[in-house]
C-alpha cells in the first residue's frame, strides 16, 4: 500500500469552500484551504478534486508508482481570479459607456464585449467545468 499526500494551496481564491476529493467515483473526504491529507491507495486509480457543480481533470496514479510524492490541488487563476476581475471591468467600462456615448457606435462594441463575456461564463460552468481547479502529480 502507498501513502500518498495531498495538499490544498491556501490562496485567497475559493477560500470559504471545501473541496471535494473524489476517488474512484467516491467522494471520499474534503479537504479545506491549506489542508494536507493522506490517502492510502493500494491499486491503480483514479482522483478528482470537486468544487460544487465544477472540479478538476481526472488523474489516474499507478500505486506502483514510488516516484510520485504528493498531488496538490489549487484554484484556476484564469477562471478563479482573472474572469471575475475581468468581468467587474468590462461591467464599469459599459456603463461608462452606456451613460456618456448613449448614440455611439462605442455602445454597441462595449454591448457584444459583455455578451461575449456572459457566453464564456456560461461555458466555464457547463462546457469547461473540469478545468476550474487544478490538480498537478508532484513527482521526486
Amino acid at each position: 500500500m502507498k501513502q500518498l499526500k495531498i495538499t490544498r494551496l491556501k490562496e485567497w481564491a475559493n477560500r470559504r469552500f471545501n473541496y471535494t476529493i473524489v476517488v474512484d467515483g467516491q467522494e471520499q473526504f474534503e479537504i479545506a484551504s491549506g489542508q494536507e491529507k493522506v490517502l492510502t491507495i493500494d491499486k491503480a486509480t483514479t482522483l478528482q478534486a470537486k468544487l460544487m457543480w465544477c472540479g478538476s481533470k481526472k488523474i489516474e496514479i499507478k500505486a506502483d508508482e514510488q516516484q510520485l510524492k504528493e498531488i496538490r490541488i489549487k484554484a484556476n487563476k484564469g477562471a478563479n481570479i482573472l474572469f471575475p476581475v475581468m468581468a467587474f471591468f468590462v461591467l464599469i467600462a459599459s456603463s461608462v459607456v452606456n451613460l456618456v456615448y448613449a448614440d455611439s457606435g462605442l455602445k454597441m462594441f462595449i454591448t457584444s464585449v459583455m455578451v461575449g463575456g456572459i457566453i464564456y461564463a456560461l461555458a466555464l460552468v457547463t462546457i469547461w467545468r473540469n478545468t476550474f481547479l487544478d490538480i498537478e502529480l508532484v513527482r521526486e
